[in-house]
């Protein structure tokens, strides 16, 4: 019998719908019902809420919930490391101090990936009070506030770095060349869901564990193209090239637990400039260290 897991998700990266789409899930009794994000304070909001049982998000969301006092939320694993962000700017900015006095686009002022942007402008000579923040939400509607013109520049997923290059709009800075080390995409979960769905939750995890060591391995490339193509409905040369630059955004694979730590630390390194945040505390590696056993994984 298949259980159904309801997922909140950003995107939908290629290891995701690996495992939909070339039986991970189903090997283990699961499948997948995947709800799209708006933004991170829904989202770990509707997590916390049990709307659904797991959120794939950046790890900097939980630990913001952390320290707003949900000690119930946790990440359980990380796959990768790399944000796949890119700060996308309109055709007329092509210089750092044209963006003095604009307004940039975030999902929310002070969580996802506003640290890295504030971090980004600072370090390229821009204090906060340099330029306006515009909360916006998700990806998708950062891509949609710069077609309109009303912002100057925003962080966009590699789902929508495409569509924002065809549209004229151009790359300003590449995250992977600050931030390299932060954790990719990670999975959270509450822990009253997870004690009550042990096994469900070790599944999933090992599921997508096995699709992202198929997608990565190079001779897999064309099956993982036709993957994507299926799962992203598009053609498959649209589909190589969201994949070429979902590829082109990580800089790095994850294989022990060891390895999430020191991704997290970076990233909650990066938020304690800007806030108070711990180092460590958000990480159960019991789940990870588990999956990773009975795949034949490295482990603590």
């Amino acid at each position: 019998m298949t259980r159904t897991l309801r997922l909140t998700t950003f995107s939908e990266p290629s290891a995701l719908l690996a495992a939909q789409h070339r039986g991970y899930l189903e090997e283990v009794g699961l499948a997948l019902d995947v709800e799209l994000a708006q933004g991170s304070r829904a989202q770990m909001e509707g997590l916390l809420a049990g709307r659904w049982d797991l959120a794939h998000t950046n790890a900097d969301n939980v630990m913001k919930f952390r320290a707003l006092g949900h000690p119930d939320l946790f990440i359980f694993l990380v796959i990768d490391r790399g944000m796949a962000q890119k700060l996308i700017g309109q055709p007329h900015i092509r210089d750092w101090e044209d963006l003095r006095g604009g307004p940039v686009g975030v999902d929310a002022p002070d969580s996802g990936y506003a640290f890295v942007l504030y971090e980004l402008l600072r370090r390229h000579g821009l204090r906060r009070d340099d330029y306006e923040v515009v909360p916006i939400g998700a990806t998708v509607y950062r891509l949609h506030a710069l077609q309109r013109g009303e912002i100057n520049a925003g962080l966009l997923s590699h789902h929508h770095e495409a569509t924002a290059l065809d549209d004229g709009f151009h790359i300003l800075a590449d995250t992977r060349d600050y931030f390299g080390t932060h954790a990719g995409v990670t999975a959270a979960a509450t822990y009253p869901w997870a004690e009550r769905n042990e096994e469900a939750l070790l599944g999933y995890t090992r599921a997508l564990f096995a699709a992202a060591k198929w997608t990565q391995d190079p001779a897999n490339h064309e099956e993982v193209v036709k993957v994507v193509a299926e799962g992203r409905g598009v053609d498959e040369d649209q589909a190589r090239r969201v994949l070429d630059i979902e590829k082109g955004s990580r800089t790095g694979t994850i294989s022990s637990v060891e390895d999430v730590e020191r991704s997290l630390v970076a990233t909650a390194t990066l938020r304690a400039e800007f806030t108070d945040a711990q180092p460590t505390g958000y990480f159960d590696a019991r789940v990870m260290s588990k999956a990773l056993a009975g795949l034949g994984g490295g482990t603590r």
